[in-house]
């Protein structure tokens, strides 16, 4: 009988690509940041709403700013390692939560919105 071969193929590393940052839209403009009393977020001081899972409301987007040490930025499975030459990007409605990856952590979120959604109703806790 012939000899029966099946081609094995090994999964390229391209398709195991990391998702890539999401981008700010160009035409949002700032309207807040947090944390607003102390000049940052730090390891010792991360409200516990940051750490779980938690969304902005549509046509929000945040951006974390890292000024000192790092922090992991987690969007569903994926993790970015946030530094003070890598920002994040929250996109509106989608869950996102941080940890503190450096005992010298220290960063802001700043929010922004796209012209014409409407006044600003966001609660937060612990900000």
């Amino acid at each position: 009988s012939p000899l029966h071969t099946s081609r094995r193929t090994m999964p390229s590393s391209s398709s195991v690509l990391q998702m890539a940052m999401p981008e700010l839209p160009p035409e949002v403009g700032k309207y807040s940041q947090v944390p607003s009393a102390d000049p940052y977020f730090t390891n010792d001081f991360i409200p516990k709403g940051l750490l779980k899972n938690h969304s902005t409301k549509d046509g929000t987007w945040g951006v974390i700013r890292v000024n000192k040490g790092e922090l992991q930025y987690n969007i569903g499975e994926e993790s970015f390692v946030l530094t003070t030459s890598k920002t994040g990007i929250i996109e509106p409605n989608i869950k996102h939560s941080v940890k503190s990856l450096s005992e010298d952590l220290e960063f802001v979120v700043e929010f922004y919105r796209l012209p014409g959604t409407g006044p600003v109703d966001e609660q937060r806790e612990g900000l």
